[in-house]
């Protein structure tokens, strides 16, 4: 070579380690790992049927009402109403048999959406923690209401389908297409634009922008404790109660009791398999009300901490 100076020539340096994309990864799948953990949560929770029978009698009772009021008296009738079996007929002489009965189950209640925004809501990066709750109780609620102009809307499209064929059998398909459809993809597009047009809303693409990608959650224990914290606390040693008592109260040693019996006498019989079912039931029962509490005091003891962008104080 000639004698010019030495030229060491370097390694080209990867443009991001391991580790940076490992962090790059989870940051854009904890949203959708966060709504699988959620919908996990969902699924457990709800094993009881009568997890949200309180929800369900709610917005039956609404449907109800608002039917009265917008189509008439008699167009809709509150039918059943047993535990978690909540039941609204639709009436008119073109319906078969003059009514549709319908049940109003865990999913009508709404909550899943609910689940869903919230999640999309709080794991948006750059919004105030504030805002976020606020929101989210805003957001809530008109899922809530959205929930309840869905089933309003099943008489009309009833009403379509059968004054078309009168006391058809298949004259309600149009209103179990609208069910169906709703559930199915529906609901979720509604939830999107939602999130979408919140995140505009909340100034969310200039914020992103603006935050730090180094900065990150800090977890720590709650050190000021305020009267809604110990109210919360009081609420979870109200669901631990409820649990307790669902495992071993008089409804479920009666079932064991009842189990037992059947056991000894290789009875197999309908009384039997009422016994199992009640049995499981007050178990499924007492471990969602025991994860709930357990769940609601984390929340309470634990504070999350993150500094807000643009050089705000660190929020909780």
């Amino acid at each position: 070579m000639g004698g010019g100076a030495e030229q060491t020539l370097s390694a080209p340096k990867e443009d991001l380690s391991w580790a940076e994309v490992g962090q790059l990864g989870l940051r854009y799948l904890r949203i959708p790992l966060a709504l699988l953990l959620v919908e996990l949560l969902y699924w457990f929770l709800t094993q009881p049927s009568n997890t949200l029978a309180w929800i369900q009698t709610l917005e039956a009772f609404i449907w109800h009402h608002a039917s009265t009021l917008i189509y008439g008296a008699g167009s809709t009738e509150f039918a059943m109403h047993q535990g978690w079996w909540i039941r609204v007929d639709l009436l008119h002489h073109n319906f078969p048999d003059g009514r549709v009965a319908l049940y109003v189950g865990d999913e009508c209640a709404g909550i899943h959406e609910m689940l869903f925004i919230t999640t999309l809501v709080l794991l948006t990066e750059g919004v105030p923690q504030r805002v976020k709750i606020k929101s989210i109780a805003v957001l809530c609620s008109i899922v809530f209401v959205l929930n309840i102009v869905r089933l309003l809307l099943l008489y009309p499209f009833a009403r379509s389908g059968c004054d078309a064929d009168p006391r058809g059998i298949y004259c309600t398909g149009e209103m179990y297409d609208f069910h169906h459809m709703m559930f199915e993809w529906g609901f979720l597009l509604i939830l999107v634009g939602m999130w979408t047009a919140w995140f505009f809303w909340a100034k969310g693409p200039s914020r992103i922008t603006q935050t730090d990608a180094g900065m990150g959650w800090r977890f720590s224990r709650r050190e000021v404790w305020k009267p809604v914290h110990m109210g919360l606390v009081v609420l979870c040693l109200v669901f631990f109660a409820m649990a307790a008592h669902s495992w071993f109260g008089p409804e479920a040693q009666a079932a064991m009791t009842q189990m037992e019996d059947c056991d000894s006498l290789n009875e197999i019989s309908e009384r039997c398999g009422s016994a199992v079912r009640d049995h499981d039931e007050a178990i499924s029962t007492a471990w969602s009300l025991g994860t709930i509490g357990l769940i609601t005091l984390a929340c309470t003891m634990i504070q999350v901490h993150r500094t807000d962008t643009s050089n705000e104080a660190e929020s909780e």
